[in-house]
């Protein structure tokens, strides 16, 4: 998502719309997108953590977090996940929103979104990218700016990289095209690709070693009236990321329902690592650096965007 695109739907987001209080009768609406990193929920909910936590929850599937966050601020959503730069751009530009609870884990010991290249590519180090076309899912994104400053740190020049803006099913073609000198690629396209690529950088790392790729958010208003639920709520996410974490092989399952996988190409994913808490250190890499890029106006405490009504 674009940043301008993003400002854009959040101009358009109903500020006024009105928090839903909980109730019997009223099922949380939970927001996911097709990736592994953002459909926690379908673990919560399919895994039991819910149910035995007293909580009925309903699955709205998006297509990124910037989605999560006009639905969620207008109240047609009650909870999103979306990651640092997102939320913080929402709240310098005045929706009440804050994170609660702790998403998806970036761990260099476990990428699950890599730079990659042809196998037979003649490129062997990140300093041959400059003069090069990049492939991403999103220009102006996270995805961009870990890789320019992966390319600086290399002692190339990152403006001397192109990138281009090409969907998440295509970058493993281009690659093999030669339509791009090396592109993002995420699972579950990592693991499906096999030998025809060759694993060539984690941008992410520039970013730090480990760190949140998303949280949980709600609107202000929504967690100081619903509080007891947000408890029951957090907690319950925390032990279906425990399960998930440890038990791989269950948890395929799941994964394989709501991604409509293929049940051997599963076998072979790296997977997502959850959250079992929300600490604001490993929120703060994402918001400076995308400072440092332009990303985010101005800076700011990843402290400030952790409700505090659930404390």
């Amino acid at each position: 998502m674009r940043r301008s695109r993003l400002l854009a739907l959040l101009a358009s987001a109903p500020l006024l719309g009105q928090p839903r209080a909980v109730n019997a009768d009223a099922p949380l609406r939970l927001g996911a997108t097709s990736s592994e990193s953002y459909v926690e929920s379908a673990f919560l909910i399919d895994g039991g953590f819910a149910s035995r936590a007293g909580l009925s929850c309903d699955i709205i599937t998006f297509t990124n977090g910037a989605q999560m966050i006009q639905a969620v601020s207008g109240g047609s959503l009650d909870i999103g996940m979306s990651d640092m730069s997102q939320i913080a751009n929402a709240v310098n530009h005045g929706l009440p929103l804050a994170f609660f609870a702790g998403g998806s884990v970036y761990r260099t010991d476990a990428p699950s979104t890599l730079l990659c290249v042809a196998k037979d590519s003649p490129l062997h180090s990140v300093k041959d990218l400059e003069g090069k076309t990049v492939g991403l899912n999103g220009l102006r994104t996270l995805a961009e700016i870990s890789t320019r400053e992966t390319v600086r740190l290399a002692g190339a020049d990152p403006s001397k990289v192109n990138f281009v803006e090409i969907g998440p099913s295509l970058a493993v073609p281009a690659l093999l095209r030669g339509t791009v000198a090396a592109a993002i690629v995420s699972e579950p396209n990592i693991s499906s690709a096999g030998n025809d690529i060759r694993r060539f950088a984690k941008p992410y790392d520039a970013v730090a070693k480990t760190f949140y790729i998303n949280s949980w958010f709600a609107k202000q208003t929504w967690l100081a009236e619903n509080s007891g639920t947000v408890r029951k709520l957090t907690q319950a996410i925390y032990e279906a990321a425990r399960w998930t974490n440890s038990h791989h092989d269950e948890s395929a399952a799941i994964l394989i329902k709501y991604l409509k996988l293929d049940p051997e190409r599963a076998k072979n994913l790296i997977r997502a690592t959850f959250a079992t808490s929300l600490d604001p250190k490993l929120m703060q890499p994402v918001l400076d650096i995308a400072v440092k890029y332009g990303l985010v106006e101005k800076p700011v405490d990843a402290a400030t965007l952790i409700t505090k009504s659930n404390a």
